[in-house]
């Protein structure tokens, strides 16, 4: 374990040492600023991909919820696939959810099978499913509404050494109008780092074969949970040592490296709970004249995140959230429509304690409405005081809500620097998300709620 003693070497400036206790916590892993991509449209987002996949050599790994079947989702996986057959020696890794990619007749798992039928010993196709649902659950909730029990929710998409870290998942509106965040990182360590999260989930996993989905791993839910525990956590160990050992023998590199990348999972089912430390922390420990900027595409902070928010964080506070008009779940069937009327309820909520508090002049809170758009970027910039760009930030799958810390699994990065262009890039990709927001208070309190999602909101807050 890193003493913080040692610290100063990494952290060169006092505006990051309030967070050298991340090396307790995650893996370090040192990059210079110039390998890293920031990407603010998803279109971008998609011809990266397209790129990065088509040139690939070694490996292509892949985490979302899900791939779409649309259009620009088949031809994505229609490039993968060509330059598959070409290169004898490339893998094809994919997890998704087993609830949301086995959705409908064509789903995820029949647009990927003629990878298993044509190129069976280059890919390994699984399907996560989370233990809630084992047995007599997975048939006795309806489609669409067993997905609200736990999902496989990391977003990682990996070419050769580039990993690139996201909240949107591989399917249609992801590459066109929904907003999100796309932060793409060149590092060999980095890689299979997440490929071993990846590799991880998928030994836990069902697996899609020629004849359909297997799972041969039948065992009780408080064993899986056991299991999935003692594997993660072995794999973080691992790299924690193996980067406490880089980091100590290559002392030329470490001195001229600019950025430092720790990435955080949180699989709340399975008692790992990075992310959620380290936010608390983050939030917890940054002093009285800085700035933190947040963002979520759905506004469901747990309890113990709006009370750090409110009793322990002393720096001045934005919470970004998708206006109803943005909310992907606008206009959904069935109670899926209560959503968005629900996540302003709980909104409104938290403003009621701002002000009973007394903090109206230190927090903020935005909303996100654009036209044609929806709204799903999440994470935190954080600016140090009397600076006008931020020196961290947190970027990946995890909403601040109950869903992102209980039930689903998650794959974040802190990634701190002292690169000036850096920090420039990170400054403009939030302004960006900002300029098609508004400041919200007093909208939210007189927005109107359905009675029934009053009447509901509170009994399944945990599952949104």
């Amino acid at each position: 374990m890193l003493k913080h003693g040692s610290l100063p070497v990494r952290f060169k400036t006092k505006e990051l040492h309030y967070f050298s206790w991340l090396y307790n916590i995650a893996p370090c892993f040192p990059v210079h600023s110039s390998k890293i991509n920031i990407i603010t449209d998803p279109r971008k987002f998609y011809d990266t991909l397209c790129e990065r996949f088509r040139n690939a050599n070694r490996r292509v790994s892949i985490a979302s919820l899900y791939i779409g079947t649309g259009a620009l989702e088949r031809q994505l996986l229609e490039v993968t696939k060509q330059n598959i057959l070409k290169k004898e020696n490339l893998k094809f890794t994919v997890v998704l959810d087993y609830q949301r990619g086995t959705r409908g007749e064509i789903n995820s798992r029949t647009l990927l099978q003629n990878f298993v039928e044509d190129v069976p010993d280059q890919c390994n196709i699984t399907m996560y499913q989370t233990p809630r649902l084992q047995g007599s659950w997975s048939k006795a909730l309806p489609s669409r509404y067993n997905e609200l029990v736990g999902l496989q929710h990391m977003k990682l998409y990996i070419a050769d050494d580039s990993v690139l870290l996201s909240g949107a998942n591989c399917s249609n509106d992801y590459f066109q109008q929904r907003q999100d965040r796309y932060v793409e990182i060149q590092d060999v360590d980095l890689a299979n780092f997440y490929c071993d999260v990846i590799d991880e989930v998928s030994n836990h996993s069902k697996k899609c074969v020629k004849d359909g989905i297997v799972n041969d791993k039948q065992s009780p839910k408080s064993m899986v949970i056991q299991d999935v525990n003692k594997s993660i956590t072995s794999l973080i160990t691992k790299w924690k040592s193996l980067q406490e050992s880089k980091l100590s023998s290559q002392k030329d590199f470490v001195e001229t490296t600019d950025t430092w990348v720790f990435p955080l999972l949180q699989m709340g089912e399975f008692n790992i709970c990075q992310d959620e430390q380290a936010t608390h922390e983050m939030l917890g420990c940054v002093p009285k004249g800085s700035y933190v900027r947040l963002a979520t595409g759905y506004f469901n902070l747990t309890e113990k995140y709006a009370n750090t928010l409110l009793k322990d964080c002393k720096a001045n506070i934005s919470l970004l959230m998708a206006h109803p008009n943005a909310n992907g779940f606008l206009g959904a069937s069935g109670p899926a429509g209560g959503i968005p009327h629900a996540y302003s309820l709980i909104a409104r909520k938290f403003w009621d304690r701002v002000v009973q508090t007394n903090q109206a002049s230190r927090v903020q809170m935005l909303e996100y409405e654009r036209p044609g758009w929806t709204f799903h970027a999440k994470g935190l910039w954080y600016y140090p005081p009397g600076s006008n760009v931020p020196w961290a930030t947190l970027v990946g799958s995890a909403n601040l809500g109950e869903r992102s810390v209980r039930r689903d699994l998650e794959a974040q990065a802190a990634i701190l620097t002292i690169s000036p262009d850096l920090q420039e890039r990170l400054h403009d990709e939030c302004s960006k998300l900002h300029e098609h927001a508004s400041e919200c208070s007093e909208e939210l309190q007189k927005r109107k709620t359905p009675l029934w999602v009053k009447g509901t909101v509170g009994l399944f807050r945990t599952f949104f």
